[in-house]
């Protein structure tokens, strides 16, 4: 008996040594060369900004996190044409957003927002939004190898978006926070963002629009880009912003579509019956 015990456990061995053997880590470490670089470029960026907050350049990283934010798109763009796409880059990708948007927002919200008032509420906000955004780009992943959504849709507020929301507050307000009232806004607009990142509201992104709108939009975007580089102080927060509120301005827009095709589907009726009455 003791035997037979050893041969089934050194055939167990042998087959899971060659299950281990079959795996090629070549393979499943593939990435493709140029959207790997923007996104380590993504990572040099983050680094950068939590420098700067640091030395209390807060202004500079929220310029720098906003350059991110547009590396953060190219990698994934440039993969998608080039169709590189790769298990590895993703994670490689979510790795370097949870540093770049999670990490170092946390740790201006406490350095710029509450280190001189409240440091021990500092800490715990600055956690709250990493806990959120950790726990945004963990379920992104998931949903993106089950392929449950479409490519122009995001559940929940992008942690990049978050993370700019976050920052630009130091372009409206310039210096740190100290009345009490600012201190209490703030730490419901950190709880709001981290809310919305974790939420199911569906945001729209740029991907798959109607061929027919794609010169006007590209035209919008060129005029955004000019407008971001000639006056970015203002026009980072107002986009910001106007990205939150999106999925209520594309709700009232759909709901005055559906009411314009009613009233259309009246008409059209009112008229028959018109007609029908004169016969």
């Amino acid at each position: 008996m003791t035997k037979i015990i050893n041969n089934k456990r050194n055939i167990r061995k042998k087959e899971r040594r060659k299950r281990f053997k079959s795996v090629s880590i070549s393979k499943l470490t593939r990435f493709s060369f140029l959207p790997s670089v923007f996104t380590i470029f993504n990572l040099f960026l983050g680094y950068m900004a939590l420098l700067q907050i640091i030395k209390n350049n807060f202004i500079t990283a929220c310029y720098l996190i906003t350059l991110s934010v547009i590396m953060d798109g190219f990698d994934g763009t440039i993969a998608r044409i080039t169709k590189t796409e790769s298990n590895f880059g993703m994670q490689l990708d979510s790795l370097v957003d949870a540093v770049t948007f999670g990490f170092v927002p946390a740790v201006f919200i406490y350095i710029w927002g509450f280190q001189s008032v409240h440091p021990h509420n500092g800490k715990i906000l600055g956690f709250i939004f990493l806990s959120a955004g950790i726990i945004r780009l963990a379920r992104f992943n998931v949903l993106k190898e089950a392929d449950a959504f479409p490519a122009n849709i995001f559940i929940g507020l992008p942690i990049p978006v978050g993370a700019i929301s976050i920052l630009s507050v130091v372009l409206v307000l310039k210096d740190p926070i100290q009345e009490q009232s600012h201190l209490i806004l703030f730490s419901l607009y950190i709880i709001l963002i981290a809310s919305l990142m974790i939420s199911n509201i569906k945001y729209r992104t740029l991907k798959k629009i109607n061929s027919k709108h794609n010169l006007l939009v590209l035209f919008i975007v060129a005029i955004l880009v000019a407008l971001a580089i000639m006056y970015p102080s203002y026009t980072i927060p107002i986009f910001t912003f106007i990205y939150i509120i999106s999925p209520i301005l594309f709700y009232i827009s759909k709901k005055l579509k559906k009411n314009r095709a009613k009233s259309k589907v009246k008409k059209s009726s009112d008229k028959l019956d018109k007609s029908t009455e004169s016969l």
